[in-house]
């Protein structure tokens, strides 16, 4: 486990400088948005945001609510976002390196706990959502969102294998049905993205041979052979996919 915890670190901290950059990874930004939308916030509820990255969340809600804590592994990521936050006047959020499964907090410290496209980075996501809840008041709010994968078994290993590929500190996308159930949510939103998958590989820094392995299984796929759920086509040239992107709402914890 230490050992993936230092490939992540690795992983995001040569992604830092483009990690919020639309040219590279739209969906980190506007693409995201709509994520979060219909989570209810109040003006003084306290927030915590798990596996923050650069903030971008968390520089969302803070406007509207008394203060965010952004939370994150990666020192690189946390220092962009308090760049970030800093540029935008925004003085109510609290950057703070920590691991996700050991949060630094008392039981019940928080109104509202988010996390957004994290999961799929954990070995035992499970543990990280044990500790969400943990942290959260009665009455609270648990809202996750991920990347999700196919349904079925097989293209979901091939999504897997190669979002690993992209980026060693990928562990396993969960489906839809496993996101809604370790949120324990009903309220559950997904819709497709399309992205550019030469983009999607320079945001990563992925290394030539492996990009080029991702590419040939795409390629091969939009001809006709093995799928790899990425569901791609090319336009003008530009080889591009398809990403999942799931939230689930939790009804308000009861403690």
């Amino acid at each position: 486990m230490a050992e993936h915890s230092e490939a992540v670190r690795r992983a995001f901290t040569r992604q830092a400088p483009a990690f919020e950059d639309p040219e590279f990874n739209r969906l980190f930004t506007v693409d995201s948005d709509w994520l979060f939308e219909r989570l209810e916030l109040d003006p003084e509820d306290l927030v915590l945001d798990v596996a923050a990255g650069t903030g971008h969340v968390a520089r969302r809600f803070a406007p509207q609510v008394r203060t965010v804590v952004a939370l994150d592994a990666t020192a690189a990521m946390l220092e962009r976002g308090w760049i970030e936050a800093k540029r935008a006047a925004v003085k109510n959020i609290v950057f703070m390196q920590a691991d996700a499964t050991a949060l630094p907090f008392v039981d019940g410290s928080f109104d509202v706990v988010v996390s957004r496209f994290a999961l799929h980075h954990f070995e035992e996501p499970a543990v990280p959502i044990a500790e969400m809840r943990r942290v959260l008041r009665p009455g609270g709010r648990l809202a996750v969102a991920d990347l999700v994968c196919d349904p079925d078994p097989d293209i979901a290993a091939i999504q897997n294998r190669l979002e690993h590929l992209r980026d060693p500190s990928h562990t396993r996308m969960l489906s839809l049905e496993e996101l809604a159930q370790m949120a324990a949510g009903r309220d559950v939103e997904f819709r497709d993205v399309e992205r550019s998958l030469d983009q999607w590989l320079a945001q990563a820094r992925t290394p030539e041979p492996a990009a080029a392995e991702i590419r040939a299984a795409l390629r091969a796929d939009l001809e006709g052979g093995q799928t790899t759920g990425f569901r791609p086509r090319e336009i003008d040239g530009d080889l591009r996919f398809l990403h999942t992107m799931a939230s689930v709402i939790e009804d308000r914890f009861a403690g």
